[in-house]
């Protein structure tokens, strides 16, 4: 049997709605629905959820597949993927994406198991063959030396996609009207796990994710005392403070700041590179700012070649003269 003309998003739904993750990947399923004549729809899973129909319909959805009941209030994989293997297998979507969030990396995996069917996992892109329907997911790959591009030979095709990577629409632009909600009846299983209680974390992750303004330290700050330099220009800039992957294995910053390929890719409107060398694993999780400054000794860094002003001279002396000239 031929897979229904869908493309699934897995809504990601916290206390304040759902993240921008979903927004975002919400906007691309439209354009791949577009091209295949589709349906765009939504999976939501959660407690008292169904408010949140309206802000999918303002984006264009056509179909809410809803699972909204108190036993689904806390974040559960295991019950949630399988109310998503329930709904995608009586109603055979083409492709489903997930964000590559904790929770969807966590969720999509075990989806895919229970659909028998592959996930191409952390994408960077994503376009369609349209006469096939066959997803053309690009993703870094050989630690991200060279960009890969994957098809899947069964369906659903499942990717998840790094946050930030695609831009989220617009409210309004593509309203549906007619917005079809479908309910699960199916049973909710007990949970195997009991969740005691919730931290939040302050420090990096989304925060860095959704900042405007990001200084980056790398190895070239030279240590503790530049990361301290980085910070200060961060706050007077009212930014976040991101770091290379070589400066959070060395200790200087914690990893909720990394960025990179096994860090946060970030889509802030000015990216500030500290003794960053720019390895492709970093590049790939910044590029896509709208306006990059790059700082460094070396004449020859790569990240020089992404770059919309490129600063060669030392940390610790162009950094202190950028300070007091922001008074």
């Amino acid at each position: 049997m031929q897979p229904s003309r869908e493309v699934w998003v897995i809504a990601e739904i916290n206390d304040n709605g759902p993240v921008s993750a979903t927004y975002e990947l919400l906007g691309k399923a439209r354009e791949l629905a577009d091209i295949r004549n589709a349906v765009t729809s939504v999976v939501a899973l959660g407690n008292n959820i169904s408010r949140w129909n309206e802000e999918f319909s303002k984006r264009g959805v056509a179909k809410v597949y809803l699972a909204d009941a108190p036993e689904l209030g806390g974040f559960q994989d295991e019950i949630y993927a399988g109310i998503i293997s329930e709904f995608a297998k009586k109603y055979r979507p083409e492709i489903i994406l997930g964000a590559a969030t904790v929770r969807g990396r966590s969720l999509m995996p075990r989806a895919a198991v229970m659909l028998q069917t592959g996930l191409t996992a952390d994408c960077t892109g994503l376009a369609i063959q349209p006469d096939t329907g066959k997803l053309l997911q690009t993703r870094p790959a050989f630690g991200g030396n060279l960009l890969a591009t994957i098809l899947c030979n069964t369906f659903p095709q499942m990717s998840t996609v790094r946050p930030h990577v695609f831009k989220a629409p617009e409210t309004g632009v593509a309203v549906s009207e007619n917005m079809e909600v479908i309910p699960f009846h199916g049973e909710i299983p007990a949970p195997g796990k009991e969740i005691l209680e919730y931290h939040h974390f302050e420090d990096g992750g989304d925060s860095l994710a959704d900042t405007d303004i990001i200084v980056t330290a790398g190895m070239g700050v030279g240590g503790p005392e530049g990361v301290k330099l980085i910070k200060q220009l961060a706050d007077k800039l009212g930014g976040a403070v991101g770091a290379s992957r070589s400066v959070v294995d060395s200790g200087w910053l914690e990893y909720s700041h990394q960025v990179g390929q096994t860090g946060v890719t970030v889509h802030p409107k000015i990216y500030i590179a500290c003794g960053v060398s720019g390895a492709i694993q970093h590049l790939v999780g910044m590029q896509n700012a709208e306006f990059i400054v790059a700082v460094n000794r070396d004449p020859e860094a790569p990240v020089f070649g992404v770059a919309d002003v490129a600063v060669t001279g030392d940390i610790n002396e162009v950094i202190p003269a950028l300070l007091a000239q922001l008074g």
